[in-house]
């Protein structure tokens, strides 16, 4: 018996169940599918033991070995399609777009003489990836980026070509090498960033694509020369160690994303809006430059809670942060420092007459109210502005300025502003 591909199943094994207790604790889509792919190549190596061993089942042991990597080069690019939720609906979607690659390889794997077969499961193939493409780009909005459906229709093309030729091996062997270069796009391209782990990903995803025709080549010009198993699926476990790594790139990511950001509204929380309000001081150009804090206090908006409840309160203060959002400039920053208070940095701002105009805006954007669960709901603010340099040469000062000017606009506070500090209300 031939054991050699124990090393591998074992090491896929663990793999599998690293990625089956990922699941269990972060239930994304994006894993459900990486696990599909990842048992997917777990029969792969399952066949390839049957394959080494027995001899009469060969030629069914190999197609099945390699329907397995076109079932999980699938599973993988899937996985980078963000419209899908865990169903087994969706998973037969998966599976039934590979279905002509597979009858492919089942027909070259058991010597099918007539053409014709190959170029009907060709166009088959060519058209259930077409769909799969604009699937992806319909729901997700975004054109297709790195893998355009003419490069679809050029690897078919060059597929068909090798197999009405009669080079029926290289052409699955290019299938499986474009199916893995077309996961590779589609890691990329579905990050939402260039990160250290992405790239990583990627290029073992062009590895693993380029370990198909290098095999073969080695094959055709140096026949001597035995390479080990252990090199050729070096490319799967630096997968496997990327996507790892870039889960847990995306898990930092999202804790530093959520000690900066305020939970309800997805604005900045005050510990960011200090450091913002920091950063453009000293960067603020000296001379005629000028910048404008905005403290904004929603007015009785604790009688909204008390009366109809937190769920209600908190849909209110998800609409307040959309308005405002679309009321300031793209590069102004607006945060919610806790509870009904927000605040607002404009940089450059002209002078206190722009800064009392934009305060203005945010109040009219207010004006129309909204419906929540049945309620029509309005709400007021009162909203303090300070000017530096004029009103204040720090953050600390700058702030209490403007929170001064906001109080003393409320309609149970009248009390004397601070400086030249303007409110609106």
């Amino acid at each position: 018996m031939n054991f050699s591909v124990l090393p591998d199943f074992l090491a896929i094994g663990g793999l599998i169940a690293v990625f089956w207790s990922l699941l269990r604790r972060t239930q994304q889509t994006r894993l459900h599918f990486w696990l599909v792919g990842w048992a997917m190549l777990l029969i792969h190596i399952m066949a390839q033991f049957v394959s080494q061993n027995m001899s009469e089942e060969e030629s069914g042991a190999t197609a099945i070995s390699l329907s397995m990597l076109v079932l999980a080069s699938h599973a993988f690019i899937w996985a980078s399609n963000g419209r899908f939720q865990r169903s087994w609906r969706n998973l037969l979607q998966t599976l039934l777009s590979a279905l002509p690659d597979v009858a492919l390889i089942c027909c070259a794997e058991y010597s099918l003489a007539s053409d014709a077969p190959y170029v009907i499961l060709t166009l088959a193939g060519l058209g259930t990836s077409l769909w799969m493409l604009h699937g992806g780009r319909r729901s997700s909005g975004r054109p297709a980026g790195v893998w355009h459906p003419s490069m679809t229709v050029v690897v078919y093309t060059m597929q068909a070509a090798l197999l009405v030729t009669g080079y029926r091996e290289q052409a699955i062997t290019w299938m499986l090498c474009w199916h893995y270069l077309a996961v590779a796009a589609s890691y990329r391209q579905s990050a939402p960033r260039a990160s250290a782990g992405t790239m990583f990903t990627t290029l073992s995803f062009i590895a693993w694509a380029f370990v198909f025709p290098v095999g073969d080549l080695l094959d055709l010009l140096l026949p001597n020369v035995h390479v080990d198993a252990e090199v050729w699926n070096l490319p799967k476990f630096l997968v496997a160690t990327g996507m790892i790594f870039t889960l847990l790139e995306e898990q930092l990511s999202s804790a530093e994303h959520a000690s900066l950001h305020d939970a309800l509204t997805d604005l900045p929380n005050r510990r960011m809006f200090v450091n913002r309000l920091q950063q453009a001081l000293e960067a603020l150009p000296s001379g005629s430059s000028k910048l404008a804090l905005l403290v904004i206090d929603l007015d009785n908006f604790k009688l909204i809670n008390d009366t109809m409840g937190h769920a209600i309160g908190d849909e209110l203060l998800r609409w307040v942060a959309l308005q405002f959002r679309s009321t300031v400039r793209q590069d102004d920053v607006l945060a919610r420092l806790g509870g009904d208070e927000f605040a607002v940095i404009l940089n450059p701002v002209a002078d206190r007459e722009a800064a009392d105009a934009v305060a203005r805006k945010l109040l009219s954007s207010l004006h129309e109210g909204t419906e929540i669960q049945s309620c029509t709901l309005s709400v007021r603010a009162s909203i303090g502005v300070s000017l530096y340099p004029d009103d204040a040469l720090d953050a600390t000062h700058l702030f209490a300025v403007a929170d001064r000017a906001m109080y003393e606009r409320k309609p149970f506070r009248r009390e004397p502003v601070l400086g030249a500090a303007s409110g609106v209300s």
